[in-house]
């Protein structure tokens, strides 16, 4: 496992699937020059999706033999489908950026806060019932893998009280700037507000 080094972060970000984590985590990177560091998964991509991106689209052997190889801090399963992060692209992407974030499940968030304790940063972002499955209809996730998500939401939406920050995601931008205002006072960037 990688041991962090002096004022490095791992901002991870969770929350129920269709709440727009993945959009509000790389706007809020991209403002402050953090790198993310990409899961790894055997579910096939979706349509919009691009490997190396979104995520390291592998095979269930090749997933397994580097389970085998101890080289995943981190292992889930949803929907069937296996879910990885991997202890070296977590260094190499600290070689890039003194801090970094991932967007992880309950799960995935759990295991990192049990491995850095502190220095990982837990981010809740979440929007409601009826507005997740609006997104998941907009992307064009089939009825059945909608139900399945949308029979999560009670028990994901739970998690917030463990989390270190709450943003309910209504309005994107407002959601970004408000995200990136907070997490500036553990990276010390000195933003300057416009408003």
């Amino acid at each position: 496992m990688y041991a962090l080094k002096d004022k490095e972060m791992i901002f991870v970000f969770t929350g129920p699937h269709g709440a727009g984590r993945k959009t509000v985590a790389e706007m809020s990177g991209s403002t402050l020059g953090m790198k993310q560091v990409i899961s790894y998964t055997t579910r096939p991509p979706k349509a919009t999706e691009e490997d190396g991106q979104d995520y390291h689209f592998i095979s269930p052997a090749q997933f397994v033999q580097a389970q085998a190889n101890d080289e995943f801090i981190e292992v889930s399963t949803v929907n069937d489908h296996l879910y990885g992060i991997k202890s070296a692209d977590i260094e190499s992407m600290f070689e890039l950026s003194g801090s970094i974030y991932l967007i992880l499940n309950r799960f995935g968030a759990e295991t990192l806060r049990k491995l850095y304790g502190d220095r990982v940063v837990l981010i809740f972002i979440y929007a409601d019932r009826d507005k997740l499955e609006q997104r998941m209809r907009e992307s064009g996730d089939p009825d059945d893998i909608i139900a399945k998500y949308l029979s999560y939401y009670e028990d994901e939406l739970s998690f917030r009280d463990e989390c270190d920050h709450v943003f309910e995601n209504v309005d994107l931008a407002h959601t970004v700037f408000d995200l990136t205002k907070t997490l500036d006072l553990y990276l010390n960037r000195n933003l300057v507000d416009l408003d």
